[in-house]
């Protein structure tokens, strides 16, 4: 059987080069890649307003309190962010 020309154990592809192969992935693939995803993370995104409080019937529905602090705020919530069930905190007048 004539041995063919083009080989690619030649090319450095063969099963034992592997290392070579992954090595050369990781510096020309994935560190450009995550270099490329911390830049469009940090890269200065403008401040986004924040809608204003529509109050659904179907939204924020409290049937049990939550185990911790007033019961009203979930375990991650952020008052920037999250409303109540009333509306957001720096709006609403606190409950007494």
């Amino acid at each position: 059987m004539p041995r063919s020309r083009f080989d690619f154990r030649q090319m450095g592809f063969g099963s034992g080069n592997t290392a070579s192969l992954w090595k050369r992935l990781t510096f020309l693939v994935a560190i450009p890649a995550i270099v490329l995803c911390a830049v469009n993370a940090f890269s200065g995104h403008g401040h986004q307003e924040r809608e204003p409080f529509t109050k659904y019937e179907y939204l924020r529905r409290r049937t049990k309190r939550f185990p911790w602090g007033d019961g009203d705020r979930s375990l991650f919530h952020n008052a920037d962010k999250n409303a109540l069930s009333e509306g957001y905190e720096d709006e609403t007048p606190p409950a007494e």
